[in-house]
């Protein structure tokens, strides 16, 4: 599985090239989007609060889940069934991302992979068991997206 940006604000999840989904940013600084199932299935992405660090996840305006940055410099999402995962970078540099459920089970791992063309990341994504869940999937990369732009200070005085 893959994940291929085709301009600088949309993403692609590819498996096998057969599209699963996407995941496009309103504008370059990664914070606002909104997420396109194959199924038609439509989600917004958004920062709340004044600081944005809490980001809530929508669908047909009922939340959905909650993505959060910990202390840890972990990316908790939170599901309103009760799921949760989190996000961790992972490597001797942080340059790569992994999901893992509650009991701390790897589900996937992302491998950001720079594109000079387009100066942005592609993603491939590996996993032992195909995930079934392709919100998870993007909500995946746009929480590794948000991590590096985070780490980066690219989101520093943005709402």
């Amino acid at each position: 599985m893959e994940s291929k940006s085709t301009d600088k604000k949309t993403f692609q999840l590819l498996d096998n090239g057969q599209t699963l989904g996407e995941l496009i940013y309103e504008n370059l600084f990664f914070l606002k989007a909104e997420i396109k199932l194959a199924n038609a299935d439509l989600y917004q992405v958004k920062p709340v609060g004044i600081f944005g660090t809490s980001i809530t996840v929508t669908k047909d305006g009922a939340e959905i889940a909650n993505l959060k940055m910990n202390w840890r410099g972990q990316v908790v999402f939170t599901f309103q069934d009760g799921k949760e995962f989190v996000l961790k970078a992972k490597g001797m540099f942080h340059n790569k991302y992994v999901i893992e459920n509650k009991d701390e089970e790897k589900l996937m791992q992302f491998d950001p992979k720079f594109s000079w063309s387009i100066f942005n990341f592609n993603y491939d994504i590996t996993y032992d068991q195909k995930p079934q869940d392709m919100l998870l999937v993007l909500l995946g990369i746009y929480a590794s997206n948000y991590y590096i732009a985070s780490m980066s200070g690219a989101t520093g005085g943005m709402v």
